[in-house]
């Protein structure tokens, strides 16, 4: 099994990572910005030193007070190596500082002064010393004028404060670790309390949410993003309930209805007329079940995708005058009428057999629920983007507080509906299933007395 470290962990070992490399990384920064600083103060005292011995060189008459001053500055700066070598590079004057070996030349810094220039001479024993060389008036003529000085001290001092990071570098890092996660702890307190209160939500306790910080950041929209997951599982599982309670209530009406049927008849002797009768409502009992079980699984089917096919180009206006063909028998007996004169060749992607069931569901409601001799318009208008359908009647209306419910399964209006009707109230359903499947939407609008209008838009077909 691989091993795989937690999120809080994670970013404990990356906080110190990250820490450790920044603090390493500005220590090396520090120490060497006080190498070139000492390196700096060195070169100013020595420009110093060599500003004092040109002042009192000039000040000689002759050969002999010029090497008398120079032994005197000399011996009051036991410290220095001094070395004097005339324009042929033949020595003039040397003079070793205490302890000093010989050793090897590299430069450094550029020249303090026009006339100077300083580098750092890297002696046998290691140690290295600064110098700086330039030229000076002689008894003769100008010399060259060489003053170095061991560089121990500052060495010292920036090797013990190497020393000190060095041996401070565990703190630093066990620091890093123990800040990177009280840092991660307090970062991941809210979503370790998420996880407690999304672990107490259960299907039966859907009710909950999960509190949201005041923070305004991403785990405020997270808390935001899982209490509406949650409410979007909540009202499926209440749609859940009640269409497992409303098919089951439609399903046991007509079984019960059969069993009745079938208890009456078998219970006494009936003519044949009688068991004519018997059989006639148990053939319409079972038609009904057949009817509603059918619409049952279709609507599974197109919850669940079942349905769906590669959409092709179908057009709206063939499909509709196919419909009005199949239904001109119920407009005839109802004397209604319908008036089609604004449906123009529209054409949109879908499939054409799911698509003729939804105009069929909206125009035989239309019809069933329009009083006889009333009328059905039918219009709509296209776009490159949207086509829009639109089937209105001039029946009873649906009441306003229904709206909001009337695509919902098994909902039913009384008061829109006559005894004769025998709908199972999963024909709007499986139209707004249909046409959603499509891409599309549905909607009604209605007026109590006045009629209703159904709304269908789709995307135009490409």
């Amino acid at each position: 099994m691989k091993f795989r470290l937690n999120i809080r962990w994670r970013l404990t070992l990356w906080f110190a990572a990250a820490m450790t490399v920044l603090l390493i990384g500005r220590s090396f920064w520090i120490y060497f910005m006080m190498e070139r600083r000492l390196e700096t103060i060195t070169d100013a005292e020595l420009d110093a030193r060599f500003d004092v011995l040109a002042d009192q060189l000039r000040q000689a008459q002759d050969s002999a007070e010029w090497k008398a001053l120079l032994a005197r500055f000399a011996e009051s700066q036991r410290d220095l190596q001094i070395e004097v070598v005339d324009s042929e590079q033949q020595e003039l004057f040397r003079r070793e500082a205490a302890g000093s070996t010989h050793g090897e030349a590299r430069h450094s810094s550029g020249a303090g002064q026009l006339s100077r220039t300083h580098t750092t001479r890297i002696q046998d024993d290691g140690m290295h010393h600064r110098c700086v060389t330039g030229l000076l008036p002689g008894a003769q003529g100008p010399v060259q004028v060489g003053l170095s000085r061991s560089l121990r001290a500052e060495q010292n001092e920036v090797w013990d404060f190497a020393e000190t990071l060095l041996a401070s570098l565990p703190l630093v890092i066990l620091a890093a670790f123990g800040v990177g996660y009280l840092v991660s702890s307090r970062a991941l307190t809210p979503v370790d309390k998420m996880i407690s209160a999304a672990n107490d939500i259960t299907a039966k306790r859907l009710d909950q949410r999960i509190d949201v910080p005041d923070s305004g950041d991403e785990l405020s929209r997270l808390a935001n993003t899982l209490n509406a997951m949650i409410d979007r599982l909540n009202k499926s599982f209440e749609e859940m309930r009640r269409f497992t309670a409303d098919a089951a209530h439609d399903l046991r009406t007509p079984v019960t209805a059969l069993r009745t049927e079938v208890e009456v008849s078998l219970m006494a002797d009936q003519t044949v007329e009688d068991y004519r009768e018997s059989m006639q409502t148990v053939l319409d009992e079972a038609i009904n079940l057949s009817r509603l079980t059918e619409q049952l699984l279709d609507l599974s089917r197109e919850d669940h995708g079942l349905h769906s096919k590669p959409h092709e180009r179908m057009r709206l206006d063939t499909i509709l005058h196919g419909v009005l063909e199949n239904l001109r028998t119920a407009l005839q007996q109802k004397k209604m009428t319908v008036d089609t004169q604004q449906v123009g060749p529209w054409s949109v992607a879908g499939d054409q057999v799911r698509m003729r069931r939804v105009l069929m569901n909206l125009l035989n409601n239309a019809i069933q629920y329009t009083p006889a001799g009333g009328r059905i318009w039918i219009e709509g208008s296209s776009d490159a983007a949207t086509t829009r359908l639109v089937i209105a009647d001039n029946g009873p209306g649906v009441p306003e507080t229904e709206l909001p419910y009337i695509f919902d399964r098994f909902r039913r209006i009384d008061q829109a509906r006559n005894s004769q009707s025998g709908g199972t109230g999963l024909g709007l359903a499986i139209c707004k299933a249909i046409v959603e499947s499509h891409g599309g939407t549905i909607r009604m609008e209605s007026t109590v007395g006045a009629g209703t209008r159904v709304i269908i838009t789709l995307p135009t077909a490409a």
